[in-house]
C-alpha cells in the first residue's frame, strides 16, 4: 500500500493516498491503513481513487433532480470572527442551482491560484449571499460499483441498522451536497464525533481548514471565549454549524491548523473530533456519509452532545460496547469507564500493518500541507518528547511556530514523572536580561497526568505585548455605545447633588488639583472626591463596603477581611467576581444548584474562571499589525485555572486572570500591588479599595476588574495583564456619572460603564454595578462585557423541578390558566392520555404537540403512527401542508379541570400548579380568585358606570430607549 506523502506525525501534515486497485477493493482496511501511517493525527486526509475508476456511468441524468431545501447562507460579523445564518429556500432542480450558481452576482471571481481565492473569500464572506443545496438525500453512485460505495461501505457503523433498523440521513445514509462560490460549511465535528468521508462527484473544487484533534478542545475554548453568549445557552454550539473562524485567528492564537483542497474525483475523509471547515470555489456536486472504525467507540462514548435542539443525532453506544469492548462493559455502564482518549494511536484494524518490521515504499512528493519546513520522520522514542512540549496548554504553539522563537532542539532533561503536573515551564526574559519573575519553589498541584516531561525550553527576548489581542477600529473604539445624556445632564446632575449635600451634609468638600491619567491625550482627570460617610448606610449591597471607599483612610485590615470574604465564596477570585450575578442566575435556572465553598488554606484549588480570555485581548488596529505568536494564559487542559492567594492582602485570585505563572507560585507569593509595596493606592476608575490590581502605564493602579469591564482599557502584556493602558478611553466615559455615586459626589469620578440595551444612559462604575449585583455577562466579540440595568432586567424564569411534580388525582385542587388569561383555582375531574407526534419539518424547526390528524398523507387514527424516519406532510395551523420526518409519538398525561364558572379546559402537567408548589412570578402576577361580582347589578334599576382607568404610558424621558417588549408589556400591565 502507497501513500503520496512521507511520515509526517511530528508537524500534523495532511497525507494523499493513492491505493491501487487492488488496495481500493476493501474500504474498512484501506482505512486502517491510512491510521498506520499516521493520517488521523492530522484530522483529515485525501485519497486519489485508481485510474480509471468512475462511480456513475453518466451524470447527464442528474438535472432534474430536485434541491428540496436550499438554503442561503447569510453571514455576519467581522476581523475573521462570523456568524452564519441559513435562511430556507423554495426548492429547485439542479438545473436551476446550477444556473443561479452562474449568475454574475454568484459565479467565482478570478484569481491567479487559490492562495488569492483564499483571500477573497474571506474578505467577501458577508457580501452576497449564496445558495447551498445541503442534505439531499440520495446516492449519486451506480448500484453495481462496489469499491468505497457510500450507501454501503459496510463498517461497524452498520451496527446501528442492524440492531435498531433505523436509518439517519447523512450518518447511515448518504446525502448529496450541491456548492456554488462562497457556499461554506462552519467549524464542527461530525455527529457523536465519527469519521465521515466525502467524494466531489463533479464541478470546482472545495477547501477545507481542518484542527488536529489533539488540538480540538482549544479550539472550543477558543471559539467560546468569542463567542460566550453561544457558549452559555449551549456547551455544544460548535454543534450547530454557525461558526466560522478565519485561519488568520487559527494562526493569530497559536491554534494549529492545515488547509487541503479537494478536486473532482477526490475522497476526503475526515477522522473523530477532527474539527474541519471549509467553502466551495464554484458549483460542485459532493456526496458524504459518516462511517465508524473500533476506534471511534471510545469517541463516542465521550462526545459532548448539543441539548438545546431536538434535532441532533445521538446514537446509543450500548450495542457497540456490548460488542466490541466486552470487558469495560459493565464499568461503562456503571459510568465508571473514564479512559482517557489517545489521539495518536491507530485504530485496532491497522494492527496487521504495525506488526510488519518492513515499511511499505513511499513515493515522496510534495503534500498538500502549507507547512514549509522540512521534516524527518519521528521515532516513537522521540514522538513523547515533542508531544510534552506542543500540546502544553501552558505553551498553546505548534511545531513550526516554536521553531521560529526556539533555539536548538530541546533536550529531555527528566524522565515521566506520574506524580507531577504536566507542564511547560520557561524561562522568559526582560529587557535587562534578567529573569522577569521571581521564580518561587512550585507549589506542588495533584493531577491525573500520565507522565511530565519537562524540555529546558529558551525563548529568545520576544516583545510579549501586543499578543493575543483583538481588532477595533478607530470607530468601534469611539463609538461602541452612545454616550446619551438623557437625565444625566451635567447641569442637573450638579443641581441634584447639590441639594443632597446640603441636607445631608452642610460641610465642603475640597476637591485636590486635577491630574492626568492618560498620558498619551490631553484628559485630565479629577482625582476622586469624598464619598460622604454614611450615605450608603441605607443599601444592603454597600454595608459590607463602609470601611473600602476611597474617601476614607486606607485600612489595610478591613481591605484583608473583605479579600478574604470574596475569596471564600464562589468564584474564589476577585477577579470573576465581574460575572457572579450572571452566575447565579445561570446556575439557578439551568442547574439549581450552589457551588461548593472551600477552605482558605486549600492551596491546591483549581477552579474555571468566568472570564473568557478574549476580556483580555482588546487592542487597536495598529496594535493587531504585529507578528508574534501569543504566550501561554496558564490554563489548564480542562479549561480549570489555580487560585492564588497574596499573603500580604490576602486577595484571591485565577492564576489566568491575573497572569502569573503558577510554576512561579509559593506560599509567599504577593500581588502586584503588594510586591511594590504600594499599600495607600487604589484604584483610578472607580471609588473602592480592595481586590486585585495592576499598574497602568502612566503609574497609577487600577482594578483588573475595572479594566476588563472598560472595553477600550487595553492589556499590554497579555500574558501578565500588566501593564493597562488606558489612553484609549473616550473623554465621554469619564463625564458619565455612577448611578449609585452620583448624589454622593458633586464630580464626575472615575470611570463608568453603559447598559448596554439600546440608548439606555444608566452607568456604573463596575467594582459599584458587582457590589450591588448588577447584571454583568460576558458579551458575543468585538464588545466585552454586556450590562443589564434593572430598567432592562427581566424576570428570571426559573425552571420547575420535573422529578418533584407529583401526578394529579381527582377531585385535586389546582392552578391553571383560564381562558381569558388569568389564572385560577380549579378543580381536576378527569384523566386521560393523549397521543402526541413528533416531527422535524425540513427547514429544521421541529414540534412535539402535533396531533395524529395532523399526519395528511396517512390515516394514523386507523394505521397508527408512521414509522422513525419517514417523510410525513403535516397541515400547519395555517391551513398549509409542509414536508417533514417522523420522529416519535408520545402519549402524555392530560388532565380535564374545571373551573366556578363552569367552564372546562385540558391541560398537560406542565400548564397545571398545585396549591402547595411555588408559583412563578409570571403566574403570581396574573393570578385571581374568582368572586361573585359578576352577579352584581343584575337586579338593580341603575348600575353604576366605574370610570375608566387612565391609560397609562411610558415616561417621556424614555421615550427614546428601547425597552424590551416582555418588559414593556409588564409595566403597561
Amino acid at each position: 500500500m502507497t501513500t503520496d506523502t512521507p511520515d509526517q506525525t511530528p508537524n500534523f501534515r495532511v497525507m494523499t493516498f493513492t491505493p491501487s486497485k487492488e488496495e481500493f477493493k476493501d474500504f474498512v482496511r484501506y482505512v486502517a491503513f491510512m491510521e498506520s501511517q499516521g493520517a488521523h493525527i492530522a484530522g483529515i486526509a485525501k485519497i486519489i481513487p485508481p485510474k480509471g475508476w468512475k462511480p456513475r456511468h453518466t451524470y447527464d441524468d442528474i438535472d432534474d433532480l430536485l434541491i428540496p431545501a436550499p438554503i442561503q447562507q447569510v453571514v455576519t460579523g467581522q476581523s475573521g470572527l462570523f456568524t452564519q445564518y441559513n435562511i430556507q429556500k423554495k426548492p429547485m432542480t439542479v438545473v436551476e442551482f446550477q444556473k443561479t450558481s452562474n449568475l454574475a452576482k454568484f459565479c467565482s471571481p478570478r484569481y491567479v491560484d487559490f492562495d488569492e481565492l483564499e483571500r477573497k473569500f474571506w474578505k467577501n464572506l458577508t457580501f452576497n449571499p449564496p445558495l447551498y443545496g445541503a442534505d439531499v438525500s440520495g446516492t449519486l453512485f451506480d448500484p453495481d460499483v462496489s469499491e468505497w460505495n457510500m450507501a454501503h461501505l459496510n463498517t461497524i457503523l452498520d451496527t446501528v441498522e442492524s440492531e435498531s433498523a433505523v436509518k439517519i440521513k447523512g450518518l447511515t445514509t448518504p446525502c448529496l451536497y450541491f456548492g456554488m462560490w462562497k457556499s461554506a460549511f462552519p467549524w464542527h465535528t461530525e455527529d457523536m464525533n465519527l469519521y465521515s468521508i466525502c467524494y466531489l462527484h463533479y464541478g470546482e473544487p472545495k477547501s477545507w481548514y481542518v484542527v488536529p484533534p489533539e488540538h480540538g478542545r482549544r479550539l472550543e475554548r477558543l471559539a467560546k471565549g468569542f463567542f460566550p453568549g453561544n457558549a452559555q445557552s449551549c456547551e455544544a454550539f460548535l454543534r450547530h454549524k454557525m461558526t466560522l473562524i478565519s485561519p488568520s485567528i487559527l494562526k493569530k492564537y497559536g491554534i494549529p491548523y492545515e488547509k487541503v483542497t479537494q478536486e473532482a474525483g477526490q475522497f476526503i475523509v475526515t477522522f473523530p473530533f477532527a474539527y474541519h471547515a471549509g467553502f466551495n470555489h464554484g458549483f460542485n456536486c459532493a456526496e458524504s456519509t459518516n462511517f465508524a472504525t473500533q476506534r471511534w467507540i471510545d469517541y463516542g462514548k465521550q462526545a459532548k452532545l448539543c441539548s438545546c435542539r431536538q434535532d441532533m443525532v445521538k446514537i446509543s453506544m450500548d450495542a457497540f460496547v456490548r460488542k466490541f469492548q466486552p470487558d469495560r462493559y459493565k464499568l461503562w455502564k456503571a459510568g465508571k469507564d473514564d479512559t482517557p482518549i489517545d489521539h495518536v494511536k491507530p485504530t485496532p484494524e491497522a494492527a496487521e500493518f504495525l506488526k510488519k518490521e518492513k515499511a511499505s515504499p513511499c513515493k515522496k512528493v510534495s503534500s498538500e500541507a502549507s507547512s514549509e519546513e522540512p521534516t524527518s520522520p519521528a521515532q516513537k522514542d522521540k514522538r513523547v518528547v515533542i508531544k510534552c512540549f506542543i500540546f502544553n496548554t501552558a505553551q498553546p504553539k505548534s511545531e513550526r511556530q516554536l521553531e521560529k522563537h526556539i533555539k536548538p532542539p530541546p533536550k529531555c532533561i527528566s524522565k515521566a514523572n506520574k506524580k507531577t503536573s504536566n507542564r511547560l515551564i520557561s524561562a522568559r526574559k526582560d529587557k535587562s536580561g534578567g529573569r522577569a519573575a521571581d521564580m518561587s519553589p512550585l507549589l506542588p498541584v495533584e493531577g491525573n497526568a500520565e507522565g511530565s516531561v519537562e524540555p529546558r525550553v529558551e525563548t529568545s527576548n520576544i516583545p510579549v505585548h501586543k499578543l493575543f489581542q483583538r481588532t477595533l477600529s478607530p470607530a468601534d473604539v469611539l463609538h461602541v455605545h452612545s454616550y446619551a445624556k438623557g437625565d444625566y445632564g451635567e447641569e442637573i446632575l450638579v443641581q441634584e447633588e447639590e441639594q443632597a449635600i446640603r441636607s445631608d451634609k452642610k460641610e465642603d468638600i475640597k476637591h485636590v488639583s486635577s491630574v492626568g491619567i492618560c498620558d498619551s491625550t490631553s484628559i485630565q482627570i479629577i482625582q476622586l472626591p469624598p464619598v460622604e460617610a454614611g450615605t450608603f448606610e441605607g443599601d444592603n449591597w454597600a454595608k459590607p463596603l463602609t470601611h473600602l471607599w476611597q474617601s476614607s483612610p486606607p485600612n489595610l485590615k478591613k481591605e484583608r477581611e473583605y479579600n478574604q470574604r470574596m475569596g471564600s465564596k464562589p468564584p474564589y477570585c476577585s477577579i470573576c467576581m465581574l460575572f457572579q450575578t450572571y452566575q447565579q442566575v445561570f446556575l439557578s435556572i439551568r442547574e439549581n444548584t450552589t457551588p461548593e465553598r472551600f477552605s482558605d488554606s486549600d492551596m491546591k484549588m483549581q477552579t474555571k474562571p468566568l472570564i473568557p480570555e478574549m476580556c483580555f485581548t482588546i487592542t487597536t488596529e495598529e496594535d493587531a499589525e504585529s507578528e508574534e505568536q501569543p504566550v501561554a494564559h496558564y490554563l489548564e487542559e480542562d479549561g480549570t485555572s489555580l487560585l492564588i492567594s497574596c499573603s500580604q492582602c490576602s486577595v484571591w485570585v485565577h492564576a489566568s486572570c491575573y497572569g502569573v505563572n503558577p510554576a512561579s507560585v509559593s506560599t509567599e507569593w504577593k500581588c502586584a500591588r503588594c510586591k511594590a509595596n504600594a499599600m495607600n493606592e487604589s484604584c483610578c476608575l472607580c471609588l473602592l479599595r480592595g481586590g486585585a490590581l495592576h499598574k497602568t502605564t502612566n503609574d497609577k493602579w487600577v482594578h483588573v476588574l475595572c479594566a476588563v469591564a472598560v472595553m477600550e482599557a487595553r492589556f499590554v502584556n497579555i500574558a501578565e495583564r500588566s501593564p493597562v493602558d488606558l489612553s484609549g478611553i473616550p473623554l465621554q466615559r469619564f463625564k458619565l456619572k455612577c448611578y449609585y455615586c452620583k448624589k454622593r459626589v458633586k464630580k464626575a469620578s472615575g470611570c463608568c460603564v453603559q447598559c448596554s440595551h439600546g440608548r439606555c444612559p444608566t452607568a456604573y462604575h463596575p467594582t459599584c454595578a458587582q457590589a450591588a449585583g448588577v447584571l454583568m455577562q460576558p458579551d458575543d466579540w468585538p464588545f466585552v462585557v454586556h450590562v443589564t440595568c434593572c430598567r432592562h432586567k427581566g424576570p428570571a424564569q426559573i425552571e420547575r423541578n420535573k422529578a418533584a411534580m407529583h401526578e394529579l388525582t381527582v377531585g385535586q385542587k389546582v392552578i391553571c390558566k383560564h381562558k381569558n388569561g388569568r389564572y385560577y383555582q380549579c378543580d381536576v375531574v378527569q384523566l386521560s392520555k393523549e397521543t402526541f407526534y413528533e416531527v422535524n419539518f425540513d427547514d429544521g424547526s421541529f414540534s412535539d404537540n402535533l396531533f395524529p390528524e395532523d399526519i395528511v398523507n396517512q390515516d394514523c387514527a386507523q394505521l397508527g403512527p408512521p414509522p422513525q424516519g419517514e417523510v410525513v406532510q403535516v397541515r400547519w395551523t395555517d391551513g398549509l401542508v409542509y414536508g417533514a420526518k417522523f420522529v416519535a409519538a408520545h402519549v402524555i398525561q392530560m388532565y380535564l379541570v374545571e373551573f366556578e364558572d363552569g367552564s372546562q379546559l385540558t391541560a398537560k402537567r406542565d400548564d397545571v400548579y398545585t396549591l402547595d408548589e411555588e408559583l412563578p412570578k409570571r403566574v403570581k402576577s396574573r393570578l385571581s380568585k374568582a368572586s361573585d361580582m359578576r352577579f352584581d347589578g343584575i337586579f338593580e334599576d341603575n348600575e353604576i358606570i366605574q370610570e375608566s382607568k387612565r391609560q397609562r404610558v411610558i415616561n417621556s424621558r424614555y421615550r427614546g430607549d428601547y425597552i424590551e417588549p416582555v418588559i414593556y408589556r409588564a409595566i403597561m400591565e
